[in-house]
């Protein structure tokens, strides 16, 4: 089973995610992101990828500026296919806590998933991954505390339980 959320769009973010966009939002550190549903993550990231390929209609309520997280000052918002796509993608979460999730899903989990310990999951052609490795970017548990080395091994935990509980579609009796 195989689900697209375009895998070109994270290797466009990866590079183009500024400092200032990775600052902390003072929010509660320890607490966990919440979990989204798959559909919800991909719809997420299905409309980041098209928000930088440029397939998005011009935003009447784009934001000119921004307040910096750290300093409270006034920042204009440049408009960007990434900005643009940013923030569309994050208008798609109604609950502040789902649009944070999805944001740091975005910028920690799926380099996870981008990882060659992954490969065979993610069929880049198609720009598309498995439903497993999917399930486990959207649905892994992890905060602000959370270490590199710890997200790895949740992420990892987390996409093998999701592997194991995957079906194939050509013999629904064997699993993946």
């Amino acid at each position: 089973m195989w689900l697209a959320p375009t895998f070109s769009a994270w290797q466009v973010f990866s590079n183009e995610l500024s400092g200032s966009q990775r600052r902390s939002t003072g929010r509660d550190h320890h607490r966990e992101f919440v979990p989204l549903t798959v559909e919800e993550f991909r719809n997420g990231y299905a409309t980041f990828s098209d928000g930088l390929d440029g397939k998005l209609p011009r935003d009447p309520d784009f934001p000119a500026e921004y307040h910096d997280a750290v300093t409270g000052a006034a920042k204009p918002v440049e408009d960007t296919p990434f900005n643009r796509a940013w923030i569309a993608a994050g208008k798609l979460f109604a609950d502040e806590a789902k649009r944070i999730s999805f944001y740091q899903r975005v910028e920690k989990v799926m380099p996870l998933a981008a990882n060659k310990k992954y490969r065979k999951y993610v069929d880049r052609e198609a720009g598309s991954f498995h439903i497993a490795l999917l399930a486990a970017v959207a649905a892994v548990r992890f905060s602000f505390r959370t270490t590199p080395k710890a997200l790895r091994a949740a992420f990892d935990a987390e996409f093998r339980r999701r592997l194991a509980a995957a079906v194939d579609p050509d013999d629904p009796d064997k699993p993946q």
